[in-house]
């Protein structure tokens, strides 16, 4: 299993990288049509930390999947909508399952209480994870709404948040490290030859 953790904004590249690696189908269901690499860009430039919060499934040190939330706490301030990419290596490895049981809890643990995400009808793997978590689903326009109503947080769901995002920090210097041993294991070969 990747290691899941927050993507801090210095990681806004690799978050680029993971939209634009998309295939063109994942790229299209992620945002529900046709999107051009200079739309992606647009895109990620676009997004306000001080809104937003990033969750991402890295695999050796590279991010393969992520959701996004994103909420107005002026306009819309106990609601929030976010959205879920996993790269085609990781799919049906339940990584999506994990991001969207902790992007949910992450909007619980801000009061937010009304989460919307939206598919196409086509796009059975995410309409089903929206039904395993609790979503909501409705038909409008052509797209379908998923809509997930949170209890307000309590000292379990921040306990929880905690302990995942220790869990993920401490995962990713285990990585880390393991990544520098392969490294450091092939520089005297290499340099041997």
């Amino acid at each position: 299993m990747p290691v899941i953790r927050k993507i801090m904004p210095t990681e806004l590249p690799q978050y680029r990288a993971h939209l634009l690696r998309l295939n063109r189908s994942d790229r299209y269901a992620r945002f529900t049509g046709t999107l051009s690499d200079e739309a992606v860009e647009r895109h990620c430039a676009a997004i306000d930390w001080g809104r937003t919060v990033l969750l991402g499934a890295f695999e050796d040190g590279v991010l393969r999947g992520a959701a996004e939330l994103c909420g107005d706490r002026i306009l819309w301030p106990d609601q929030a909508e976010f959205g879920i990419s996993v790269e085609s290596g990781l799919q049906g490895k339940g990584v999506g399952s994990t991001l969207v049981r902790r992007i949910l809890t992450v909007a619980r643990n801000r009061g937010i209480r009304h989460v919307h995400m939206m598919c196409l009808p086509e796009n059975v793997r995410t309409r089903a994870l929206a039904r395993r978590f609790g979503g909501r689903l409705a038909l409008e326009g052509g797209e379908v709404t998923a809509l997930f109503e949170l209890p307000p947080p309590n000292q379990f769901s921040f306990a929880l948040e905690a302990l995942e995002d220790g869990s993920g920090a401490f995962n990713s210097i285990l990585t880390g490290n393991a990544i520098l041993s392969r490294l450091s294991g092939a520089l005297p070969q290499r340099l041997a030859a």
